[in-house]
């Protein structure tokens, strides 16, 4: 189970409907509300603007437009959204991109509910912090 201090509002985005699945049960179980579940990376940003969020995961590897373009685009148009970028490779270019595209957290699959909570659990710092 995911613990949080406050109910938390998510956008979903991955092209995997398994792991948008497993990710929507982890956070529904902590009683979060999932406000949108997307795709490919236009759905997400359009789900991003009409709902806003409190904290979006976002895949890399998505149609239409990636993960890091998704995300640039989110953090333009979503000031208070944090993202969590999403993705089986880990690598230190990968994780570099999403920062630099404004990504607030990096989740590698196959993850848990421990991992995701740790996910959350760095943006909240972030959210006090700024």
């Amino acid at each position: 189970m995911i613990n949080t201090p406050a109910k938390l509002n998510f956008v979903i985005a991955d092209d995997d409907r398994m792991t948008r699945n497993v990710l929507r049960m982890l956070l529904r179980e902590s009683y979060h509300q999932v406000a949108g579940e997307a795709g490919d990376g236009e759905k997400a940003l359009e789900l991003c603007i009409e709902h806003q969020p409190d904290i979006a995961f976002i895949d890399i590897d998505m149609p239409k437009l990636d993960g890091h373009q998704a995300t640039q685009k989110i953090r333009e148009q979503c000031k208070h959204t944090q993202v969590i970028v999403v993705s089986s490779l880990a690598t230190v270019s990968h994780v570099q991109q999403a920062l630099q595209a404004g990504a607030n957290g990096f989740l590698v699959k196959p993850f848990n509910s421990n991992k995701v909570n740790e996910a959350i659990q760095q943006c909240m710092k972030k959210l006090k912090t700024d």
